[in-house]
């Protein structure tokens, strides 16, 4: 699998069916691995952040989500790499779930929406097996992972919004009793409908960001607005510059 480095962040060159196999391998072999995305706006929280490139950098998979790294690696190395949102492929994984009788844990959201979710999720698959579930919004202590750990769940969802997934995967991992251990983002709210997608050809041209900002502006128009200018500054800084590797004092 081959990676890439982009401002210090270690990303993977995978595509979702390579993902899935892997985590078909992982569960099989009773392995543990831990999987987190990157995209624009986690490149631009590391820029503030710069431990958070050390806890990115430990996870075993970090795909390429949504088209702006696409882009970027388009401009950068004359490449097309592999990119894909978890989302587009969580119906497609969840009957795949269901399928392997691989069991799986939801782990954010407030209390409404992933106990929604749950519910759609085995209306829509009655044989999936569901171990548990817990909102993000609670504080969540030892108790939680014991929770989690009750179960010992093939699968865990880890639904906090970035950093605060990633961080909490990090801080947590080796306590945890499940294989596979995956950063999802606001997964649960697409799941009961709380946040709406753009349409299809929106998403295949990359401006599913602007129907999300249109939708709910106030939440989206430091990440969009300007996250997305600030993000491409860097790589034209980059790709004027000439560097190997993308300069981490810019």
């Amino acid at each position: 699998m081959k990676e890439h480095n982009i401002f210090d962040i270690k990303v993977n060159e995978i595509t979702f069916q390579q993902l899935l196999s892997i985590i078909e391998n992982v569960i099989n072999l009773k392995k543990k691995i831990k999987i987190c995305y990157t995209n624009p706006h986690l490149v631009r929280l590391c820029r503030k952040q710069k431990s958070l490139n050390k806890v990115l950098n430990d996870f075993d998979i970090n795909h390429i989500d949504g088209t702006g790294l696409k882009i970027a690696f388009r401009l950068l190395e004359k490449k097309l790499v592999p990119s894909f949102n978890w989302t587009d492929h969580a119906l497609t994984f969840l009957s795949i779930c269901e399928k392997q009788e691989w069991s799986i844990f939801f782990l954010g959201g407030d209390e409404g929406t992933v106990s929604k979710a749950v519910h759609k999720v085995i209306q829509s698959f009655p044989r999936l097996k569901v171990a548990g579930f817990l909102n993000g919004y609670d504080e969540l202590t030892d108790d939680s992972i014991s929770i989690i750990n009750q179960s010992s769940p093939d699968i865990l969802w880890v639904g906090l919004g970035s950093p605060k997934q990633e961080l909490w995967v990090a801080k947590n991992f080796e306590k945890i009793n499940s294989n596979v251990i995956q950063c999802v983002g606001d997964i649960f709210a697409h799941l009961v409908g709380n946040r709406l997608r753009g349409p299809e050809f929106s998403r295949k041209l990359g401006f599913e960001w602007f129907f999300r900002l249109v939708q709910n502006p106030l939440k989206y128009f430091n990440r969009y607005l300007i996250g997305i200018p600030y993000f491409f500054f860097l790589i034209l800084i980059y790709k004027f510059n000439g560097y190997k590797k993308i300069s981490s004092k810019i």
